[in-house]
């Protein structure tokens, strides 16, 4: 874990202890220029873990968890949808398909040939209730878990536990980063583990990550790229990230406007 991760993640355990702290403690606590510390909070705060206040943050926990939510989503909103359009075209009838939280996973639903046979299995709340206006669609949350309220999305012991014991083709799962070195990565340890564990079940891992997390880890790792089968990103993306991953055997469609 790189020295700007490192200090995020402790930032965030801070300010999770305390329900917030102020731009003057973290400069103190982590010696670093208010500059920094600001950059840090807008990164911590693009990722759904806090809210930027005047003078400070506080955890997002203690805001809104669907405006948080939905604000996540107008970011890179075109990108997400062009991602989840290409996604969906690699679902086929018959399949059964494990569909992670996130705003970008929520398109893949939304672009899905409307009366495709499938089965759709999914933590997320918001994922599963659109899936439930398909028809010929069969949609399974595995029981148990706790809901994160920010990302809509079932965690914990038992969702993990609900997840090896199934099989699926394919897992289509969103990220907080790819990189060449780290592989896939995220900023919460819950969500690795079930994320890990959805990998495990799944025969075909696809990643959905819009160019803004391409060659950038996040806090910790899920796992290496050795376990990818494809990448959905957008156009632009480093086409010699593009070029590398290819030569290494992930396939890596890039989600274009159509002519």
């Amino acid at each position: 874990m790189g020295e700007r991760n490192l200090r995020q993640s402790k930032m965030l355990e801070l300010i999770r202890a305390n329900n917030g702290a102020t731009i003057s403690q973290l400069k103190s606590e982590f010696g670093v220029s208010v500059v920094t510390i600001r950059k840090d909070l807008e990164e911590l705060e693009r990722d759904g873990l806090i809210v930027r206040k005047f003078g400070g943050a506080v955890p997002s926990q203690s805001g809104d968890p669907l405006e948080s939510f939905n604000v996540r989503a107008k970011l890179n909103r075109r990108e997400k949808q062009l991602i989840g359009k290409a996604a969906a075209a690699l679902i086929t009838p018959m399949e059964s398909v494990i569909i992670d939280a996130g705003s970008t996973a929520l398109e893949i639903v939304r672009h899905l040939r409307y009366g495709i046979p499938i089965t759709i299995l999914t933590p997320a709340m918001n994922v599963a209730m659109e899936a439930c206006t398909m028809s010929n669609t069969t949609v399974i949350v595995p029981g148990g878990g706790v809901l994160d309220h920010f990302t809509l999305s079932l965690g914990g012991n038992e969702a993990e536990e609900s997840f090896a014991r199934l099989h699926a083709d394919k897992v289509f799962m969103g990220v907080r980063g790819v990189d060449l070195q780290h592989g896939l990565s995220d900023t919460d340890t819950r969500r690795i583990r079930l994320k890990q564990t959805m990998i495990r079940a799944s025969q075909q891992v696809i990643v959905l990550a819009d160019s803004s997390k391409i060659g950038k880890p996040s806090l910790i790792d899920i796992a290496p790229l050795e376990v990818v089968t494809t990448i959905v990103t957008d156009e632009r993306v480093d086409p010699s990230f593009v070029d590398e991953v290819s030569r290494r055997g992930i396939q890596v469609i890039v989600a274009r406007e159509s002519p």
